[in-house]
């Protein structure tokens, strides 16, 4: 087959699955997913924000060697927003630092806390932030409308991923508002902060500003939702990045900072 015939067969193959799927009923979601993917793979290739392979990151997190990530299960929701692809990458990360104490901001279904619990030390604590489940998104008028939708999405079943496993015990979870919530009223020295809760700008500041509050002198922060669908949570990261050593994490929208490779400023 020519160049040419073989560029016809993939351009036909790209615009079969990012187009005419979407009218099919059953292909539909396929399409959606596929769509999303080459938009973030398009930001990706020209966000501010350097790509670095997750081979190159753990080694400048630790000496460790991460042999095996232990996943969430097939019969886990994932609550579409993510993949298994991206809780390998946090349990890897999570695996290299064997983390004392975990704080994350967004519990959602429970997964991602789920995750990081299955591949810290059994001695672990993970404590994960989010709102009661009287609160509806618009409670919290600085959330975006796509964050109202997977507010109201979770009530009643927030954490249900590590609740109904057998390290429910290791998570703790903080029913409030992270608008008003003062990590260091209750934390310290925190080693690992997830961050993947509000994506608008007020609720991503304020939660960076409590992650660093509680960091522990070598401690480790994750963003999630470093693409394209958050315009806000691109341009925070951004800013940061003027005044922090940060790296994206290739085939995730994740980006991580880390004590370890720049500590603390005076």
């Amino acid at each position: 087959m020519s160049k040419v015939a073989k560029g016809l067969a993939w351009g036909r193959d790209v615009f079969r699955a990012l187009v005419l799927d979407r009218f099919h009923p059953e292909r539909k979601r396929g399409a959606q997913i596929a769509g999303t993917v080459c938009r973030s793979l398009s930001f990706h290739a020209r966000s501010k924000i350097r790509q670095s392979d997750l081979r190159d990151l753990l080694p400048k997190l630790s000496e460790r060697t991460v042999a095996q990530v232990v996943l969430p299960g097939p019969s886990v929701d994932l609550g579409d927003v993510g993949g298994q692809g991206g809780y390998h990458v946090l349990g890897s990360i999570v695996q290299s630092l064997q983390p004392r104490l975990v704080l994350e901001f967004g519990t959602y279904l429970g997964v991602s806390a789920c995750a990081m619990a299955l591949n810290a030390p059994s001695t672990c604590r993970v404590f994960t932030v989010d709102l009661p489940d009287e609160a509806s998104g618009t409670d919290v008028p600085e959330l975006n409308a796509l964050d109202q939708s997977h507010v109201a999405k979770s009530r009643h079943r927030v954490g249900e991923a590590f609740l109904r496993s057998a390290i429910r015990d290791r998570v703790t979870q903080i029913r409030a508002d992270s608008m008003s919530f003062r990590a260091e009223e209750q934390l310290k020295d925190v080693d690992l902060v997830y961050v993947d809760g509000g994506h608008s700008l007020p609720v991503v500041t304020k939660d960076t500003e409590n992650a660093f509050r509680v960091l522990a002198p070598d401690g480790t922060i994750v963003w999630d939702d470093y693409f394209h669908l958050y315009p806000d949570v691109v341009a925070f990261l951004d800013q940061l990045a003027d005044h922090y050593l940060l790296h994206g994490i290739v085939g995730t929208n994740y980006v991580i900072y880390s004590r370890r490779w720049q500590p603390r400023k005076c």
